[in-house]
Order: structure tokens, then C-alpha cells, then sequence
């Protein structure tokens, strides 16, 4: 695959143009364009931003640029395949890089015991065009590994940190949205930031524990309401959300507990 460096939305960014998710950027100058419009409708200047599945950078240089010299952004990748990646997006925009705190970590439920690195772990961040690899039936990736990546709570982050606000937080963790929003339950509860998500129904089943239906019992016992990005309120059970996405789909929802936060929506 051809990998070079390109200008793109005013950034520098390394693409490699066999991946779906570098060439978006190459053609189109971002990815998800209504996730990269509510950012920067949403993400002021001074504001603190979590973009967690970070993969290349795609939305966290966004993030950089919308908080400025007065904000922070953290970008977080559990996979040293997508890291590596990001933290030369990152290091192609020295301005924005200033603003942008990159992790390397997995974000779990709960702190392991012990030696957490003695099973091998992989989780999918990488979308080729072509690929021997085995894909994701759902979303079409393949599986990389986190490497020496720490496995810690978005709570233990936040606290060691010493992260006083939470304004807009972005989750895209294909089908780990449990572990995240469990071990950051106070974090979030703290700081009630705007939470921008995909709805997926088919990463786990109904009664798994990592289940849609699980992730929304915990973000509505937070107070949070969904919306889509047009500003539209979505049901307010979990299965009147789920008639919403077609089989083998997804749905990008934004959350917000009313009265803390008043998004714009396009």
C-alpha cells in the first residue's frame, strides 16, 4: 500500500492509502463528517476533550485545534498499530500537538490483578482494502495488538491526571463501550461531558454483559439522553432505540444529561 504524507483540513497527516479510514481522510479531508461538524460545533476553546478510540487521530486533531492553547485534549489507543499512527499525525502538527495528551492504554471495567500482559490481546483497529486477514463480520476489521498498552479505568486515568473538567468525550470502541463507561462511571458522573457514541447491537449479544442494552441501563441511571445529530430525541428505552438500527448497522447517538450542557446540533 502507498503511504505518504498529505495536507488534509490543514493538517500534515501520514496516510496509508490500502487503509478505509486514511484514505476517507485523503479524499475527503476527514472522517465521519458529522462526528468531525459536532466537534467543532461543540469543542470550544478551553475545554477538555477525551477522544477514546483514538485510532489515527482522525477526530482528535479536530479536538486539538477546538480547545487551543487554554484546553487540553486526551486521545486514547489501546493498539500499537493505530498508536504508532497517531502519534505520528500527531508529531506532523507540533501547534495542535502542544494541546493533545496521547495514551497508550486500554480502557477496562475494573483494574486487573496481577501480570494483566500474559494472554496476548487484540482488538480490531485497522480497516484494509484488501486483507487475508480474518474481518470483523459487522464492521469489516481485522485485529491488532495492544502491545505493552497499560490496561487501566477512565476513572484511574483521570484521577492520576488530576483532570478537573470533562467537557465532550467521543466513544467509538467497537463493541468495548461497557468496559469504558463502567470504569469511568465516576469520572463521568462528576462531569456529565457530552458523549458522542455509536449504537451497535450486533458487536454482543442482548444478554451479554458488554451488551447495547447494558450500556444504555448505564448512561440513563447517569441521567443521559439520547439524541441523533440532527438534535432529534431518540426513545428513551432501550428497545425503542434498537428498532432504530438496521441489522448489521449503527447509529451515531449523542448523550447529554439536561441542563448541564446545551449541544448545537447541524
Amino acid at each position: 500500500p502507498s503511504r505518504d504524507t498529505f495536507r488534509r483540513s490543514g493538517f500534515q497527516w501520514e496516510l496509508d492509502l490500502g487503509e478505509v479510514v486514511d484514505f476517507i481522510i485523503y479524499i475527503s479531508g476527514n472522517f465521519e463528517r458529522d462526528v468531525r461538524k459536532f466537534i467543532q460545533r461543540n469543542v470550544k476553546e478551553g475545554d477538555v476533550a477525551f477522544d477514546i478510540g483514538a485510532n489515527v487521530g482522525a477526530h482528535s486533531l479536530f479536538m486539538g485545534r477546538c480547545v487551543g492553547q487554554t484546553g487540553h485534549a486526551y486521545a486514547v489507543e489501546a493498539t500499537e498499530y493505530a498508536y504508532n499512527k497517531l502519534k505520528r499525525n500527531l508529531s506532523l502538527n507540533p501547534d495542535v500537538d502542544a494541546c493533545i495528551e496521547a495514551f497508550h492504554c486500554m480502557l477496562v471495567a475494573e483494574l486487573p490483578e496481577g501480570n494483566s500482559s500474559e494472554a496476548q490481546i487484540e482488538i480490531h483497529s485497522s480497516w484494509p482494502f484488501d486483507s487475508s486477514d480474518e474481518r470483523h463480520p459487522l464492521h469489516q476489521g481485522t485485529l491488532k495488538s495492544i502491545g505493552d498498552a497499560e490496561q487501566t479505568t477512565l476513572d484511574t486515568l483521570t484521577e492520576r491526571h488530576d483532570i478537573q473538567r470533562l467537557d465532550y468525550l467521543k466513544l467509538d470502541v467497537d463493541g468495548n463501550e461497557w468496559d469504558v463507561l463502567t470504569g469511568g462511571r465516576m469520572t463521568i458522573d462528576r462531569f456529565k461531558p457530552i458523549i458522542a457514541m455509536e449504537v451497535a447491537l450486533d458487536y454482543n449479544e442482548e444478554d451479554h454483559e458488554k451488551s447495547f442494552s447494558n450500556i444504555h441501563r448505564i448512561l440513563t441511571d447517569l441521567g443521559y439522553v439520547f439524541y441523533d445529530y440532527t438534535g432529534r430525541e431518540l426513545p428513551p428505552t432501550f428497545d425503542g432505540i434498537a428498532k432504530m438500527v438496521p441489522a448489521g448497522a449503527s447509529l451515531n447517538a449523542i448523550c447529554v444529561v439536561p441542563g448541564t450542557k446545551e449541544p448545537v446540533f447541524g
